[in-house]
């Protein structure tokens, strides 16, 4: 601590380096007795330093990685705050790899509770295994008016579609589910979650540039949208990207179903949601063939026809008797 009123709360061990994860790698957790004595300290200094002079310690900054942090030191953290002896001015906490667990995701939610400032928010690596837990996470985000960033990779949330509903209703407005093992029933629940959300254009360029990466959701629902034909180019490129034959390649051809229209009550849409789930059943290979079939391909179509026109430019290769009929 340093003469001032304020410090950085941080406590990293870098065996390997947390930020050079790879996928599905489980970081070794230090745990070593002695630091226990750190934390006494400190509880100590912030306490003599407010009965010698009145002073209230600030803490800007919470940063733990790759050490165990217990269910016991994060409540005294929490007390500290509440207390009086300490205020919070934290405006990111990170906790990577810290063995944050059960008991311990409760504490955790209440030291969320006591940084009023906190705009972003890492608990990456770490495990929300219950439904309690994850109340207790989306409760106290919801307390917050600051908050922008929840970052949630490598918790596991795939396992429990229930604790996955949960955490996507903490109002957060970007919230990381990378490297989850989030399967199909877990699709369904992010799906359920968007259905109904007033998403605009750049909401669907948003998804678009995800669905590239995507290769485990199989289905999204996204009808009644506020999408003009831009967000509907948008997102029907994340399936065929007419930039080049490499975007092409690179598109998600593992997405089976994108429902963009409620059937029956337009006729121009109907054809178009048509058009659209015979083009996700092509493959790869199908949909370069496509594109080289004219020297007008419809990799020139899709970058430059609008939405409407877009069933007729779909329509062209149905003499191929290799592709599906439209």
């Amino acid at each position: 601590m340093s003469q001032d009123t304020s410090f950085k709360l941080q406590l990293i061990h870098d065996s390997g380096g947390w930020n050079r994860l790879r996928d599905n790698e489980a970081l070794f957790v230090w745990n070593e007795p002695i630091l226990d004595s750190y934390w006494d300290v400190l509880e100590a200094e912030i306490d003599r330093r407010m009965q010698l002079g009145g002073v209230t310690e600030d803490i800007k900054r919470i940063h733990i990685s790759n050490v165990e942090i217990t269910s016991e030191r994060l409540a005294v953290l929490v007390d500290i705050f509440h207390s009086g002896r300490a205020t919070n001015s934290s405006t990111i906490i990170k906790l990577y790899n810290a063995n944050i667990c059960a008991e311990g995701i409760r504490s955790f939610s209440k030291l969320v509770e006591a940084s009023s400032m906190l705009d972003r928010l890492y608990l990456y690596h770490n495990w929300i295994d219950n439904m309690e837990s994850a109340r207790c996470i989306s409760r106290s985000l919801k307390s917050h008016i600051c908050i922008n960033t929840l970052n949630l990779a490598h918790c596991d949330l795939g396992s429990n579609p229930e604790v996955l509903s949960v955490i996507l209703q903490s109002e957060v407005k970007n919230i990381h589910l990378s490297n989850n093992n989030i399967d199909s029933l877990g699709a369904v629940t992010i799906a359920e979650y968007l259905d109904h959300n007033r998403l605009n254009d750049d909401d669907a360029v948003l998804i678009s540039q995800a669905l590239k990466k995507n290769t485990n959701l199989k289905i999204i629902d996204l009808c009644s949208y506020n999408f003009t034909s831009i967000g509907v180019k948008a997102l029907l490129s994340c399936v065929f990207d007419g930039s080049s034959l490499n975007d092409i390649s690179e598109s998600n051809h593992t997405l089976g179903g994108m429902n963009m229209f409620l059937k029956g009550n337009n006729e121009n849409n109907d054809r178009l949601q048509y058009c659209i789930d015979r083009l996700l059943e092509l493959d790869r290979m199908q949909k370069i063939v496509i594109a080289l079939q004219e020297k007008d391909s419809l990799l020139k179509y899709l970058a430059n026809v609008p939405v409407e026109l877009m069933p007729k430019v779909l329509a062209f290769p149905q003499s191929l008797s290799f592709l599906p009929h439209f």
